[in-house]
């Protein structure tokens, strides 16, 4: 596969495209100053309840069985200082995002395909850790989008996409290599067109560019380590359906452990497989963790 003319042709799907999502200005304001530490959280939380849908929508996720709080948090300000800038940051782009294309017709499940994009999400928080990344936060919210050109994909190429999925059904076939067949492009191309014009940060876009084929990241060769192998690891322990296939490690993978040998400041098991068995015991409070998540961000 060819990276450049798949570039080309992913911004061919664009090109008479008048209807795309556009992140809100009050949501890039809001982002902005969340990350900077020493932005002001009242002038942040004035902000946020200019839009009293986002205020809601956080006071209601920091209120969920998620976050545990003892007693009911109902201003936007506690809510910032109880779960910090970086967590209500992601919050707020995840549920923009579930909104954005939650509407969106789609030859697929779309409960489905969010279930599979926080699951990735949240297992890339626990790789995260394990390989002492510097922002778990970050590996959060680029594990939920790593996907997001399959939402395109899905909506504005709705027919030809959804022929596709029926043809690699009951098959071995990933959508990975069917879109390749199908469109002479990916959902990591189409996904990174998306990122570049919501003027996502380098290492989100080479994450999303890359989560197939880790080995060719440059910004951020661990983060997109550790959401390729999230990745890989969800879809080997989920049902087998036409948007998330299983598959076997293949040099994604392996390069993905090749880098945490080589990066991780922690020491690591012994072997890839024991490094994603030890998941194993996360995966049952994982499910749960989303699941919670993915209900209140979706009332």
């Amino acid at each position: 596969m060819e990276k450049v003319s798949m570039m080309i042709n992913a911004r061919k799907l664009f090109k008479d495209i008048s209807d795309l999502p556009t992140i809100p200005a009050i949501v890039s304001r809001v982002v902005t100053m969340l990350d900077n530490s020493e932005s002001n959280p009242d002038e942040i939380a004035d902000l946020m309840l200019s839009d009293q849908v986002l205020a809601a929508r956080v006071i209601r996720v920091v209120n969920s069985p998620l976050y545990r709080t003892t007693n009911r948090i109902t201003s936007v300000k506690r809510a910032l200082l109880f779960i910090g800038f970086k967590s209500v940051r992601e919050m707020i782009l995840t549920s923009y995002f579930v909104d954005a294309f939650g509407q969106k017709d789609q030859p697929f499940d779309m409960k489905m395909f969010w279930m599979h994009s926080f699951t990735v999400g949240a297992i890339s928080r626990r790789i995260a850790r394990m390989v002492d990344y510097n922002d778990i936060e970050k590996a959060y919210l680029v594990g939920i989008l790593h996907d997001i050109g399959k939402v395109f994909l899905g909506h504005y190429c709705k027919e030809e996409y959804g022929q596709m999925l029926d043809s690699i059904r009951n098959t071995s076939y990933t959508t990975f290599e069917a879109e390749y067949e199908f469109f002479h492009t990916t959902h990591c191309e189409v996904g990174l067109c998306l990122a570049q014009r919501w003027n996502f940060p380098s290492a989100y876009c080479d994450v999303i560019s890359y989560h197939h084929t880790s080995e060719m990241a440059t910004e951020d060769p661990l983060l997109t380590s550790i959401v390729s192998l999230a990745d890989f690891y969800c879809l080997s322990h989920e049902a087998a359906d036409s948007v998330a296939q299983a598959s076997i490690p293949g040099r994604s993978e392996e390069n993905a452990w090749k880098v945490f040998k080589q990066l991780a400041k922690e020491s690591l098991p012994s072997s890839l497989e024991h490094f994603l068995s030890d998941l194993d015991e996360e995966h049952e409070s994982i499910n749960n963790e989303v699941n919670i998540l993915f209900n209140t961000m979706t009332e």
